[in-house]
């Protein structure tokens, strides 16, 4: 008996060799198990308000600079860097510079 399975998803997030993700705000890469990891988009002044989430959420940056402010303390944080939100924590963000960042939640 040979097992079959779905075929492998590839695409580029920034300009790799793959077919590029496009410039779509936000996209779901993969969702399992309740868990979702997702491509989002910002230009440069975009905010997104505060908000909660169920979950902890762990946020990378691939490019772009952005501040993300949970309960009134900011951070700023650039390409590379990731941050880690606990569950219900209060948050925002504000883009200072076009960014690409990938979150796991």
């Amino acid at each position: 008996m040979t097992l079959t399975y779905p075929p492998l998803k590839s695409g580029s997030l920034l300009a790799g060799s793959h077919p590029a993700a496009g410039e779509q705000k936000a996209l779901v890469l993969l969702e399992k198990n309740g868990q979702k990891v997702i491509y989002k988009t910002f230009a440069t002044g975009e905010i997104m308000p505060t908000h909660h989430a169920s979950v902890d959420v762990l946020v990378t940056v691939l490019t772009g600079r952005l501040i993300i402010t949970q309960e009134e303390v900011p951070t700023e944080v650039t390409a590379g860097d990731y941050v880690i939100i606990p569950t219900g924590a209060p948050h925002s963000l504000h883009c200072l510079e076009a960014a690409r960042i990938l979150i796991y939640r």
